[in-house]
């Protein structure tokens, strides 16, 4: 993808994301979750999953050909390749109670042969700790992230990894054999690569690698700050 393409995509996230912080309704709920608004659905939880007032914790076994879309209101999120076919999801509130149980932010979570959709409309205060676990052959990660920090591993899964935030701090751990082409773009902030011979940049930074692995990894920041880093 050339330089002129992907400012004109990263764009058309930033129109999207004014639309989700100005809580405009030009976004079609029945495809992103509002998050404006308090949570609306419930979702049936089995009885092994853990909900409580501040802690929410399931796993669901995916098909192993199963893309993964994330999408994620407000929270600290940390995404790791599994060692399985399991998808796991913990949420945490250590600095504060909800007015909700934890499980009720919880507005999707459909499990299908080829697509899992998680929603969670989690509040801006307390903000939660997320923790979302994939299987590592998963072919496809979409995260949209609109506040919250991320920390993002990378090596333990496969395929095509897309990451769009709104506004926070992301890190994401990438050596060149675990990509064959990594984009990273930020709108708004500032870029570093702290992996050897990397670069710094501020402002509007749009920077292109390749590497040695398969697959491919996005990320892009409307505001806020991108690290690269390696993996130990």
């Amino acid at each position: 993808m050339n330089q002129s393409l992907r400012l004109r995509t990263i764009t058309e996230w930033l129109a999207f994301a004014a639309l989700v912080l100005c809580g405009r309704s030009g976004v079609a709920q029945s495809q992103s979750v509002d998050c404006t608004t308090a949570p609306k659905n419930k979702v049936q939880l089995a009885e092994t999953d853990q909900n409580g007032k501040t802690h929410l914790q399931l796993a669901r076994k995916v098909d192993i050909p199963a893309s993964v879309d994330l999408e994620v209101c407000d929270a600290d999120l940390t995404i790791k390749g599994g060692k399985d076919n399991f998808l796991r999801i913990t949420v945490d509130f250590d600095k504060g109670t909800p007015s909700l149980p934890a499980g009720d932010y919880l507005q999707a979570l459909d499990v299908g042969p080829e697509t899992v959709n998680v929603k969670l409309q989690l509040p801006k205060r307390p903000r939660a700790k997320v923790l979302v676990v994939v299987p590592p052959s998963t072919p496809r990660l979409q995260l949209n992230l609109v506040r919250g920090d991320l920390f993002l591993e990378t090596d333990r899964i496969a395929g095509e990894r897309r990451v769009n935030v709104v506004s926070g701090h992301v890190e994401v751990l990438a050596n060149p054999d675990s990509y064959e082409a990594l984009h990273a773009s930020v709108l708004w902030g500032s870029f570093h690569d702290r992996r050897e011979g990397g670069e710094e940049g501020h402002g509007m930074v749009s920077k292109s690698r390749t590497g040695t692995g398969k697959g491919s990894i996005e990320v892009n920041v409307v505001r806020g700050s991108l690290v690269l880093a390696a993996w130990d």
